[in-house]
């Protein structure tokens, strides 16, 4: 996504990733950037063998054509750091789009003991991460998804915070249609419908969203549970879709493409996200306010920078089934109200989250660390000693 981003501000992009499934090495293009598949490494794991592989490849086509920026995610510039004979000499930015599961955890003080025994532990866990941990104080920048995940990153590294920053994803409203704008895409006499979108797994809530129908006081209110699902939890769905009594009202149609998303959108009652699973910024939840929907979600670091709570949307405490029923229920009773939450969030969508405006607060950045990195070092060469 960011190569992209770079590449549509003028840039040259080369990616360096992990090799294909199949063990596929090679370099390829993928729109304007070009992406080396490193032999050797396995693929979607940054482990030794990637921070050899990238490290090596890194510095023979630095001296062929001069990179102006290193970008990476988590400890991907590990190898640079530690193996490239051009390291320091090349300005890193660390992006950082979802929340670690280990933060999220300690972040949101969930079951786990480790969670529960506060900051000592949480001082713990990062000194364990050391990798990651260097990696984002070493960087640059590193530019995360939320203001929550920034703030997370500098209290958590209080003795020498990251200098991290918020900028989020732009987000490309065109394709979705109000439904004040399509007539024909609502009948008065339809049920109320209900929509999620995402991986069906147990942290995305799906199982809390069956006894959330079953207990909204529209006995008709259907739910859409849009995305893949297992075996597994495709049947612990049904099964408790039978015992709550709302089988013929839950619907699970499987994934969908994303180009088909807008028009599924489009007409529903209000997007149900009652997720505890970490995210940094949802794109599903962006996707929601732009197609106008209302959204009732847990109350969990990230979400606050798009749910406007009472404004865009309800956010409610996580895992309570009570306030996010009375949420849905006061939004079904009142379908202008409703209407005018969906519009706000699209108002927002547009407002702040614009790809000219995202692009824009990207080529400053780009532009500020390059001219930064350029002023330190010719400053370092006027102040050392000549012969």
């Amino acid at each position: 996504m960011l190569a992209k981003v770079f590449a549509r501000l003028g840039h040259e992009v080369t990616v360096l990733t992990t090799a294909l499934p199949d063990d596929g090495s090679g370099i390829f293009r993928d729109g304007d950037a070009e992406v080396h598949y490193l032999s050797g490494t396995l693929a979607s794991r940054v482990d030794t063998a990637f921070w050899n592989a990238s490290a090596e490849r890194f510095d023979a086509l630095h001296a062929e054509r001069g990179f102006d920026l290193v970008l990476g995610r988590g400890n991907s510039t590990w190898g640079y750091f530690r193996q490239s004979r051009f390291a320091g000499q090349v300005p890193v930015i660390c992006h950082e789009g979802t929340y670690p599961l280990w933060l999220h955890q300690l972040e949101t003080r969930s079951e786990s003991l480790a969670a529960a025994l506060g900051p000592p532990v949480a001082l713990l866990a990062a000194l364990h991460r050391r990798r990651y941990r260097l990696c984002l104080q070493w960087a640059a920048r590193v530019v995360c998804n939320s203001p929550a995940l920034a703030g997370a990153f500098k209290r958590l590294y209080w003795w020498r915070p990251p200098r991290a920053e918020f900028i989020p994803y732009g987000f490309d409203t065109s394709t979705y249609v109000l439904p004040h704008s399509r007539p024909d895409a609502t009948k008065t006499d339809s049920p109320p419908r209900l929509v999620f979108v995402g991986r069906l797994t147990w942290d995305k809530g799906v199982i809390e969203m069956v006894d959330i129908l079953s207990r909204l006081r529209r006995r008709d209110a259907v739910l859409d549970l849009i995305g893949p699902v297992n075996d597994r939890v495709r049947a612990a769905l049904i099964k408790r879709a039978a015992l709550r009594g709302v089988t013929d009202r839950l619907r699970l149609p499987g994934p969908v493409h994303n180009s088909e998303l807008p028009e599924r959108l489009l007409g529903a009652s209000a997007f149900v996200f009652p997720s505890t699973h970490p995210e940094g910024l949802s794109k599903v939840v962006m996707e929601a306010m732009a197609a106008g929907l209302p959204v009732v979600a847990y109350n969990l670091p990230g979400l606050d920078t798009l749910v406007v709570d009472g404004v865009t949307g309800w956010l409610v405490p996580p895992r309570d089934l009570g306030q996010a029923v009375d949420r849905i229920d006061a939004l079904l009773a009142d379908p202008d109200a409703a209407a005018g939450i969906g519009r706000a969030g699209r108002r927002r969508i547009d407002a702040e989250f614009a790809v000219g405006l995202i692009d824009a607060r990207w080529s400053e950045l780009l532009s500020s660390v390059v001219e930064t990195d350029r002023i330190t070092r010719s400053m370092s060469a006027a102040q050392k000693p000549r012969a």
